[in-house]
């Protein structure tokens, strides 16, 4: 990742030497690249991200519930769910 840094960093500078024509960037706009490509760079190597998500779970779990047309539904997986889907299931429970 250091390489990377230090490649993009390298590149950046380069691009603003070699260019035929003048062009005035101060030091905000100089900052706020760098500030960009790090935060860029951090995102592209986050390893702390998880491939499951909880709202498709929950969604997951509506999916079921719509699927199976249970007037039941497990009190742990309602307990877990956000007010608009509880009140959807609640909704969907008295329309039968």
């Amino acid at each position: 990742m250091l390489r990377t840094k230090k490649l993009l960093i390298i590149t950046f500078f380069l691009t603003l030497f070699i260019s035929e024509k003048a062009k005035s960037i101060n030091l905000y706009e100089i900052f706020l690249v760098g500030i960009g490509a790090g935060l860029i760079l951090d995102q592209r190597y986050d390893n702390s991200l998880e491939y499951s998500n909880e709202y498709a779970l929950k969604d997951e779990i509506l999916n079921k519930f719509y699927n199976s047309k249970k007037k039941k539904v497990s009190s742990t997986y309602f307990r877990d769910l956000p007010i608009q889907q509880k009140l959807l299931v609640l909704d969907e429970i008295e329309k039968f």
